[in-house]
């Protein structure tokens, strides 16, 4: 059987950044502890793109009934007009966006106004450097 050498490096680079990450605590209630990736963020003008990860206190599950205990996502942010968006996500059957993919969608959504308290608003705010 052969390898292909480019795939493994693909996967050993994905699986390196998720551990390498530099995930810092943004917000935590007793069902969800949610963290971003500070070394991801991208900006061009008032477009800023980071990606998150969300651990669950407890297993979630997919529409197709397969568990899942944390979500990854690349989100957008519109930081003058206060809009966000995910560009993808992964549901995770370990924490921190490890353990196997059992759900992934990569079709960008649509543009939505943040609302502040909410996880999407304290993202926001980090991703934006809002205080």
């Amino acid at each position: 059987m052969t390898i292909n050498k480019t795939a493994v490096g693909v996967v050993l680079a994905l699986v390196a950044g998720t551990a390498m990450a530099d995930w810092l605590p943004v917000k935590a209630d007793p069902k969800v502890r949610v963290m971003a990736d500070p070394g991801s963020i991208r900006r061009s003008g008032d477009i800023v793109t980071m990606w998150s990860v969300i651990n669950y206190t407890s297993p979630r599950k997919t529409e197709d009934d397969k568990a899942y205990l944390s979500s990854k996502q690349h989100l957008e942010y519109d930081c003058v007009d206060r809009l966000s968006r995910r560009l993808e996500f992964s549901r995770y059957s370990d924490l921190t966006g490890l353990g196997q993919v059992v759900y992934s969608n990569t079709n960008a959504g649509v543009w939505s106004p943040v609302a502040a308290g909410t996880v999407a608003g304290e993202l926001f705010k980090f991703a934006c450097g809002e205080k």
